[in-house]
């Protein structure tokens, strides 16, 4: 009888946003082992080898027989990188592969179907679902819709981050169908940065704003959000204020009458005990760098070990595979109607600290 490998072999493929795949990778060392890192050999690939101590590899071909897994951080066909070749390449020299969203529909059918052909794993990862304020909206949302009809929803985002906010939502309904897409209006020059859209998922209205904006000489850059979800039930609303930030809960106001069909405002009752909003989870939301080191390196950890389970478990999920085929879908549909990305050019300016701002509103209005 063979027995399953404690600590599976894993290689990195890109040191950009994987950066945060070998964070993710290297606080798990009772379940995975950092065997290289797969690149183009730029000086910074080469000095995340040296400081992580593991080989650089350039070429697929280079890779050692005993690999068990590999995140493909690379960017995808569909968004112009070489991400799909390279996660087929290694599909079919038999290694499991976690790669990072998003993929185009017809990329991960195909994918898939390499897998299983190959008897390996294949997952593409959302990633957001996994940083911890999101995960905690979904949570939230899954008990909330346990006892309450959701009515309504009303989101945010950054074309960067639009296939998330359909995972993120997908999870936290418990389903993507029925969607559909209806183009409202779309961001001009001097009309904002925001294309509008209106819609279903899971069944649910929507009505969405993206930023549907790049700026090509620093396509990471100028993002003015990553996901605001409000989910709205006849409990209350659920609110997501940021990825990284705060999540809200909004009790429906509720006025009870008198006998005589009277609204006495200064009547107390159950209803208006309750608090307007209340925080659910930490009300302090993190620094950048503590996103980018703590919260991004344990969204990865958990999506690896559920990865790992897959792997050492064995089977195709069917159900999981046609859901993240759904999600492609939805994605794909969602950006034929917002159509292509408006370049921009913004100029060369630093965030806002928030001392100065509060300051002035201390100073203005006090308290």
């Amino acid at each position: 009888m063979t027995t399953r490998p404690s600590r599976l072999r894993a290689v990195v493929c890109g040191t950009t946003f994987g950066q945060t795949y070998l964070n993710g990778l290297t606080s798990l060392p009772e379940h995975f082992e950092l065997a290289g890192i797969l690149a183009r050999g730029s000086p910074f690939a080469r000095a995340c080898a040296e400081r992580h101590r593991v080989p650089l590899y350039t070429a697929v071909e280079q890779l050692p027989p005993a690999i068990d897994l590999a995140c493909v951080v690379v960017r995808s066909g569909v968004v112009g990188g070489a991400g799909t070749a390279l996660a087929k390449a290694l599909l079919e020299r038999g290694v499991h592969v976690l790669q990072e969203q998003p993929v185009h529909h017809d990329e991960l059918a195909s994918l898939l179907r390499l897998a299983r052909k190959a008897g390996c794993q294949y997952r593409l990862n959302g990633f957001y679902p996994d940083v911890a304020p999101v995960a905690r909206f979904i949570a939230a949302a899954r008990h909330v819709l346990g006892k309450r009809r959701a009515l309504f929803l009303d989101a945010a985002c950054s074309i960067h981050v639009l296939y998330p906010l359909i995972d993120i939502i997908g999870q936290a309904l418990g389903g993507l169908r029925p969607w559909f897409f209806v183009l409202q209006s779309v961001a001009e020059s001097d009309a904002g940065p925001f294309t509008c859209v209106s819609g279903r998922l899971g069944g649910v209205p929507l009505t969405l704003r993206v930023q549907n904006q790049l700026d090509p000489r620093d396509p990471d850059n100028y993002i003015h959000l990553f996901h605001q979800i409000a989910l709205g039930t006849d409990g209350g609303t659920l609110t997501l204020v940021d990825s990284h930030g705060q999540l809200l809960w909004h009790p429906r106001m509720h006025l009870e009458r008198r006998g005589d069909g009277v609204i006495d405002l200064s009547a107390e009752h159950q209803a208006v005990s309750l608090s307007v909003s209340s925080t659910i989870g930490p009300a302090a939301a993190p620094s950048y760098h503590q996103v980018f080191n703590e919260y991004w390196a344990k969204a990865v950890a958990r999506g690896l070990l559920r990865f790992r389970d897959a792997i050492l478990a064995g089977s195709q999920d069917t159900a999981l595979h046609q859901y993240m085929l759904g999600a492609a879908k939805a994605w794909g549909e969602l950006g034929m109607q917002l159509g292509p990305p408006r370049d921009i050019a913004p100029p060369d300016t630093l965030p806002l600290a928030v001392d100065g701002i509060a300051a002035h509103v201390q100073a203005s209005v006090g308290t």
